[in-house]
């Protein structure tokens, strides 16, 4: 895009505006539009109510350790020999009283196996997520995209959402419903569902808030990917993702086998667009506006800090 400030007014003659349509045509041809913004005004994302995202949102820690269900059903024991049931989990897990879990991979030494990961995460994209709902996920639909155990899912139903989860994998969704009897709360639900199976018919409409959280770069179409994802949404997206480093417009192939609840469900061509690969898919599909959430912080997973990770806040 080309960007012309609206204080700076030119005087055209004819000639002068025939320069300039022959701009604007050879731009188009290219992609790009010729847009009149006024710059001193250095608005980006907002919110409905004026809030300007591209400040500093205020921090918002995650609910951690997990609260559990007051009526004692699940004693430590119990807990353990649920846990105890499952060899693989994407996600540790702690509750009051101490009870705790670690991650469990087939491929151990990952990054996936840090346990303080998604907390990280947590504080990193949150807090800008929440401030795009004016503040709050209190009454609000979210879509969890693949969801895997439901550690986002349940993250945003104890702050008040109400939450759809879903994974392709069924053991996963019987993981994500023993986190939830667990703390004992009923605004979230989790389904069985392909991703390519998404649609407001399959989930019962669509959604204030769509997760779509480390599951882009497990497909082969991210452009299909990213267009499905926008139908679910009423409002905002949260993107997530691995990203292939390059600073050129790139998708990398790969070939992946589904050895391992972290990778896709099936084996196949999967994915990885670049940052600006990203960012020109999203132009492509029409959102109206997004950033990539920017790092405050070292204490961050450090794919991240490699910029081989990013988050993005979209407004559909």
């Amino acid at each position: 895009m080309v960007v012309c400030d609206s204080e700076r007014r030119l005087k055209i003659g004819e000639g002068s505006l025939v320069f300039k349509k022959s701009i604007q045509k050879l731009l188009h041809r290219y992609g790009y539009e010729l847009k009149k913004i006024d710059i001193s005004s250095n608005k980006n994302f907002s919110s409905k109510k004026g809030r300007d995202l591209s400040l500093t949102p205020p921090p918002i820690e995650p609910i951690w350790p997990l609260p559990r269900r007051s009526d004692g059903l699940f004693s430590d024991e119990e807990i353990c020999r649920e846990f105890a049931k499952y060899d693989l989990w994407h996600y540790a897990y702690k509750f009051e009283g101490g009870v705790s879990f670690s991650a469990h991979h087939n491929n151990p030494g990952s990054l996936t196996d840090v346990p303080e990961r998604p907390l990280q995460r947590f504080k990193h994209f949150m807090p800008y997520l929440i401030e795009s709902q004016d503040g709050s996920l209190k009454g609000k639909r979210v879509l969890d995209i693949a969801c895997n155990s439901g550690f986002w899912s349940i993250q945003c139903a104890l702050l008040g959402a109400e939450v759809v989860g879903f994974d392709a994998r069924a053991e996963l969704i019987e993981q994500s419903n023993l986190i939830k009897s667990i703390i004992g709360i009923n605004n979230v639900n989790f389904k069985l569902l392909d991703f390519w199976e998404m649609s407001p018919q399959s989930l019962d409409g669509t959604f204030d808030v769509v997760l779509n959280l480390g599951i882009l770069y497990h497909l082969p179409n991210p452009l299909e990917a990213l267009k499905l994802t926008k139908l679910m949404a009423r409002k905002t997206i949260l993107l997530d993702t691995g990203v292939y480093p390059s600073k050129d417009s790139v998708i990398k192939l790969k070939w992946e086998e589904p050895t391992d609840i972290r990778a896709a469900n099936s084996a196949g061509i999967v994915a990885y667009p670049s940052k600006n690969g990203i960012d020109l898919m999203l132009r492509h599909i029409n959102f109206e506006d997004w950033f990539e959430v920017p790092m405050r912080t070292s204490d961050m997973p450090k794919d991240y800090l490699e910029h081989r990770r990013a988050s993005w806040l979209i407004k559909v």
